[in-house]
């Protein structure tokens, strides 16, 4: 890889997985966008006009602007002509800050997971003779700071899983089957006869796969069953789906399916009460 220019203060290397060598091979005269924001939420406590209290939320990312001067390479391209062919496709990017001497590294942006959202091609201009400039916009699944001396170490993260049960709910039939995704939010309504409703969604795309519905089938699978048990943590719905919903909605031109999102309603059940002996 090329090293960036001296009145650079910044390096960019985005690198496709297993890829012997980063995609990029120029400098970028330019970033905007690294930024990081939380949903907070207001809420009032009746009676205390003075305050509000506040509730942290998930995080977001900006959308990072990349640009740098037009070169010979056309890798850019290549890589969204590879995300057209195979929407599935990932790409991790590193944005070193360079000290002064334009060698050591001060600080590490770590990109996970991007996507290209946008590849401006450069003004062509045979008259002024202005440089030409290509922009880039990413967007990132998590963006997180590596410092020297201290390394980026992710959270760790339990994930939610359904597994069947028997009809009495004593003993789970078969070994737990982790969801592909967490779910956002979980929705719990309870009715007249004290019955509860779980409601949630899951979307995700292909990932590895070649289709979608090889990550969706075994959750589609538990439709059907007896009853099930829905698990994530310390919180335990078990019950029956009553409803199960998915929707397709990117494909590849062979029609392979790219893309789903699944809705599922459990109604809480009472186990089936065992036959006296």
């Amino acid at each position: 890889m090329s090293e960036p220019f001296t009145a650079y203060a910044f390096r960019v290397e985005i690198l496709l997985p297993g890829a012997p060598a980063p995609l990029c091979d120029a400098a970028f005269a330019e970033c905007d966008g690294l930024e990081l924001s939380f949903d907070v939420r207001a809420v009032r406590d009746g009676g205390d006009l003075a305050r509000q209290r506040l509730l942290a939320g998930p995080a977001a990312y900006g959308e990072v602007t990349l640009r740098r001067g037009m070169t010979a390479a056309f890798d850019l391209w290549d890589w969204c002509a590879l995300v057209m062919r195979d929407p599935g496709v990932r790409a991790d990017a590193r944005i070193v800050v360079l000290a002064p001497d334009g060698t050591t590294e001060r600080a590490v942006f770590l990109l996970a997971r991007c996507l290209p959202v946008r590849l401006r091609a450069p003004r062509l201009d045979a008259v002024g003779g202005i440089v030409a400039i290509e922009e880039l916009q990413l967007a990132c699944e998590a963006l997180t700071l590596a410092r020297a001396g201290r390394p980026a170490r992710p959270a760790p993260r339990e994930q939610a899983q359904l597994v069947e049960l028997d009809v009495h709910h004593a003993r789970e039939l078969a070994d737990p089957v982790a969801l592909p995704v967490n779910p956002s939010r979980l929705r719990v309504t309870r009715a007249e006869d004290g019955r509860a409703t779980l409601r949630f969604e899951l979307a995700f795309d292909a990932g590895e796969q070649a289709d979608v519905r090889r990550r969706s089938e075994p959750v589609a699978a538990f439709a059907g069953r007896p009853a099930v048990r829905f698990r994530w943590g310390d919180f335990r719905f078990d019950g029956r789906i009553t409803a199960l919903e998915e929707e397709l909605d990117a494909f590849a031109p062979d029609g392979r399916a790219l893309r789903t999102a699944i809705a599922l309603t459990i109604l809480e059940d009472q186990p089936t009460r065992r036959a006296p002996t």
